[in-house]
């Protein structure tokens, strides 16, 4: 089997985040920005997710989510949010390869 690197976001609207030792949140940039280089450093596929669009009760910010799916040419996965059949289809029209579920 071949050994894949697979990039994941974890999105805190409108930045990427990372933890410092599981407490607290740290922003690194911005999603597209980071996805372009994840992919410009050959990751085989990309995933997005909305880390807090379920605990916020916020819809999936498909603006978001097509703009960073055009700076990609490889599988890209999204997450976060998904409520219904609608939203599968809106996240494969704006560029989603997969779709994630909790």
């Amino acid at each position: 089997m071949k050994t894949r690197i697979i990039a994941k976001l974890d999105v805190k609207p409108p930045h990427i985040v990372k933890p410092i030792h599981f407490e607290g949140l740290r922003k690194i940039g911005m999603p597209s920005e980071i996805a372009k280089n994840y992919y410009d450093q050959g990751a085989d596929e990309i995933f997005y997710i909305d880390i807090v669009a379920s605990l916020y009760e916020r819809k999936i910010l498909f603006d978001d989510i097509e703009k960073v799916a055009n700076e990609l040419f490889v599988p890209f996965g999204v997450g976060g949010g998904v409520k219904s059949i609608e939203d599968f289809t809106r996240l494969f029209q704006m560029g989603a390869d997969k779709v994630i579920l909790n």
